[in-house]
């Protein structure tokens, strides 16, 4: 792999990222700049004008936000699979996406072996334990609308498939972020929908616990998880301070504020503020949760700062 793509500068905040996820990063740049086939969307908001010249340009792209979310799923992963095996299935990295979840649209390399990699994570030798889903905890991973398939469950019951792609939950702690698997059921390149791989975060986990006569994930009851859940996914509710975003806009309002402020002291600690951030936020960023813990704090000082420029 071409060293200029693969290592960044020293003194980049990327050179901090971890090595597997470096390069899946340079691996998904590469594919797409050399016209691989398929690979026409990797890094899909990293390709914007001016087009970026290395993996690294489309990061800055992407941006701290995206970049935080990247690095704490990633860490998710290594916490199932301290092998990294699990990772090493994705050979690309797509489109990304954050507000009710936040993840990754991905390829895999061999979506049959990720079946097998996720099955095999059943009983958590590796770290954390990750559960198929249930019929109906993997209904809106598919290609028709969940209320389409509910009724194969009242009919089925415990024999209904998933019909398009097959999901699989990371068990940790209920009503907290966990990791959601979905994988593509069809095996001929040519015939799998981009829509159904990808792996994200989901705010609030609904599974209780693992159903051990079926090894598939037993769910909390539905007012305590499934609603929960479904207000996260489809509404937004529940999902954390996506700070790196926020405080752009709070940096914004701001600049406004301070043109027509005569409140020189405050003026001038919101601008130091302000440039601090800039200076710091994709070092933040790279270091995932901690990271992001870090810009929650740094992002409050900021709130003050701007909220010491507004009239009274």
């Amino acid at each position: 792999m071409n060293r200029m793509h693969s290592d960044p500068p020293a003194e980049s905040p990327y050179a901090a990222l971890p090595e597997d996820l470096r390069e899946t990063i340079v691996r998904s740049f590469v594919d797409r700049q050399a016209g691989a086939a398929g690979a026409q969307d990797n890094l899909m908001f990293g390709f914007r004008d001016p087009a970026p010249k290395t993996a690294w340009d489309a990061l800055d792209h992407l941006g701290p936000m995206a970049v935080n979310l990247l690095v704490r799923l990633f860490h998710r992963i290594e916490g199932i699979d301290r092998t990294l095996a699990t990772w090493r299935e994705i050979r690309w990295i797509r489109n990304q996406w954050w507000g009710g979840s936040a993840g990754i649209k991905v390829v895999y390399r061999d979506p049959a072996a990720m079946r097998r990699r996720l099955d095999d994570l059943l009983m958590g030798q590796h770290g954390k334990r990750v559960a198929r889903d249930a019929y109906v905890g993997g209904l809106e991973h598919q290609l028709r609308p969940a209320m389409k398939l509910l009724p194969r469950a009242l009919f089925m019951g415990p024999r209904a498939e998933l019909p398009d792609a097959d999901t699989w939950r990371e068990v940790d702690v209920p009503l907290q972020e966990a990791t959601h698997f979905c994988v593509g059921k069809s095996e001929h390149p040519g015939e799998r929908h981009p829509s159904l791989d990808d792996i994200h975060l989901d705010w609030t986990s609904p599974v209780e616990k693992i159903d051990e006569r079926t090894g598939r994930c037993n769910y909390l009851e539905p007012w305590e998880g499934s609603v929960v859940h479904w207000l996260e996914a489809k509404l937004g509710h529940g999902a954390p301070v996506f700070t790196f975003d926020v405080a752009r806009e709070v940096i914004a309002w701001g600049n406004e504020l301070s043109r027509s402020s005569s409140a020189h002291a405050e003026v001038a600690r919101f601008r130091a503020l302000a440039a601090r951030w800039r200076r710091e936020e994709m070092a933040f960023a790279v270091r995932g949760r901690v990271g992001y813990e870090a810009s929650k704090a740094r992002l409050s000082e900021i709130e003050r700062a701007v909220e010491a420029l507004s009239p009274r």
